[in-house]
This record gives structure tokens, sequence and C-alpha cells, in this order.
């Protein structure tokens, strides 16, 4: 805790305490990872350098180098912190929905949904994260663990299901959610000229994903 010391009005110093550190230190942080991801989203993570995200956030440029080693450690961090809201939106949104669902393969198709509708409202960003993936390893680490843990807990949600078909098993129905994440990543990598032109644009999209997830897991697999 810092201690500030203060005149009164009989001229005596006195302390009082300073805001604790570790809340500043926190809230750096949060400006330093929202300017990262607005800056990406803006310029692409081939523009994106460490002074523009000090300028952007309010901070010195020696106080991000205090928190991230180098560009790529920023990148994961910032993708993490994303990961992190998709999977809070989802258990904020998408939990209390899914256990009133009556149907089964309803409510895997509103994760779908409720997942398709995240990765659109952040198109620009998220297709910064899938295209340098492939060059930046701890890049595209991260994100599939992070992924891969958001699949399993939903995953644990629909085994709970009171009116689960008995046919469809964990396996058939990560198989799906796998798939429905693949295609979204696809599709926020592809430029819009080229989705439209193969008849794939994001309204699309939304109307055809409870249709594969009907398709694969509304009969007997």
């Amino acid at each position: 805790m810092h201690i500030h010391f203060c005149l009164c009005e009989d001229g005596l110093m006195t302390t009082r305490p300073g805001p604790p550190r570790q809340k500043r230190s926190q809230a750096a942080m949060e400006r330093i990872l929202e300017a990262a991801q607005q800056l990406i989203a803006e310029e692409g993570i081939a523009g994106f350098t460490l002074n523009a995200v000090a300028a952007r956030a309010g901070v010195a440029v020696g106080t991000v180098y205090q928190r991230f080693a180098n560009k790529e450690d920023l990148l994961v961090s910032a993708q993490q912190r994303w990961l992190d809201e998709v999977v809070r939106t989802q258990r904020e949104q998408f939990l209390p929905a899914a256990a009133q669902q009556p149907d089964f393969v309803r409510a895997v198709s509103l994760y779908a949904e409720q997942l398709a509708a995240l990765f659109r409202g952040h198109a620009c960003l998220v297709r910064e994260f899938v295209v340098y993936a492939a060059a930046i390893p701890a890049l595209r680490e991260a994100a599939q663990q992070r992924l891969d843990q958001l699949a399993q807990e939903r995953c644990d949600v629909f085994m709970a299901l009171p009116d689960r078909p008995p046919h469809i098993t964990r396996g058939h129905i990560l198989l799906v959610l796998r798939a429905v994440q693949s295609l979204l990543e696809w599709r926020v990598a592809t430029s819009p000229d080229v989705a439209e032109a193969i008849a794939m644009p994001w309204d699309t999209l939304a109307d055809d994903i409870p249709k594969l997830v009907t398709a694969y897991l509304g009969h007997d697999t």
C-alpha cells in the first residue's frame, strides 16, 4: 500500500492510504489488453506494435514491457482475454437458456448459434488470431486449449440433459462442437467477397448451423 502525505488545515502533516498498487496495476493491464484488441482489429497483427498499444492505452511504453516480454507475449494475452469473454458470455447467456430447452438437439443448436454470434461480433479481431495462428504456435496452442476446455464444459451440460437420446455419446457431441468451431474459424478467415461469392454470408451461416447440428444429432448415428 502506498502512503500519501497531505497538509491539514491546522498545518500538521498527516497520512492517508493511497489506492492499492495492485488495483492500479490491474487497471493498467486491462487498458493495455483492451488497446491491444482494438489495434489488432483495426490495423491487423502485421501493423500492431507495443508502442502503438502503449499510446492507445495511455501508459508508458515501459509499462507495457514490464508486463509483456515481446509482441507475441502480448498477442497471446490479448487472445486469452477475448476467449475469456467468450467463456463468460456463454456461461451467462447459454447455461440458463439451455436449462430451459426441452429439446436436446435444440439446446446444442442454441450453443452453436451463440458461438457464431460471438465470432461474428468480433470478426476482424478473430480473423487476425486465426490467420496468424499458423505462424505463431503459442497463439494456436493457447486458443485450442481454451476452446477445447469450453467444448468439454458444454459437453458436460449436454450429457446431463434428461432428454438426451441414448444413442448420442460424448464423442458425437464433441465432434459437432468442433465442426462448428472449425466452420466459424474458416468463415472469419475468409474475406467478405469470397464468402459472398460462395453464398456463405453470416446470415446464411447462422441459418445453416442449426441445420448441421440437427442433421447429425437428430438421427441415429
